[in-house]
């Protein structure tokens, strides 16, 4: 495994560990400290806008979703993306959902990526891990670790931003 993967990894990890132990206090100061530190992150490498979809109960608390968007990298690379999460309500407007997703450029590049996010009963916040074997504009993305933030509404309707964790 090289350096790189195992850092993002760790990284990953470490996100997962906060968000679960912490549930939304730690995701907060997880991104009160990614907005401070604006200026080191920089403007979003994605912003999209998509619709996400309840396809059912899978358990008690516990269900399975869908969703697509599209969005720009970069503000110039055109992109579609499918997936797909299981959330686990912990009641008092906490859940804590993971999943994964495909990401497709109009060339035809393609990054997967796993997440895990937090919904707080305002917004949703978490990290994502992406691989890919794109040698082209994509290929930034392999090993990369971004967070996000999505505003979302009650139809499901929502506008995601993302940021490279550098």
């Amino acid at each position: 495994m090289n350096e790189n993967r195992f850092t993002v990894n760790i990284l990953a990890g470490i996100a997962l560990v906060l968000f679960i132990n912490g549930g939304t206090g730690t995701s907060t100061t997880l991104f009160n400290i990614g907005y401070a530190q604006t200026e080191k992150l920089g403007e979003p490498i994605f912003v999209e806008k998509g619709a996400d979809k309840l396809v059912g109960e899978i358990g008690p608390n516990i269900t399975k979703h869908t969703f697509t968007s599209n969005g720009t990298m970069n503000g110039n690379i055109e992109y579609d993306k499918t997936g797909e999460y299981v959330s686990l309500s912990k009641g008092n407007n906490l859940t804590f959902d993971q999943g994964h997703a495909v990401m497709k450029t109009k060339n035809g590049e393609m990054a997967n990526y796993t997440f895990i996010e937090v919904f707080n009963g305002t917004d949703f916040q978490g990290a994502s891990v992406y691989s890919t074997n794109s040698t082209g504009k994509l290929s930034v993305l392999d090993n990369a670790l971004v967070i996000f933030k999505i505003e979302q509404d009650e139809s499901g309707n929502y506008i995601d931003k993302q940021w490279l964790w550098k």
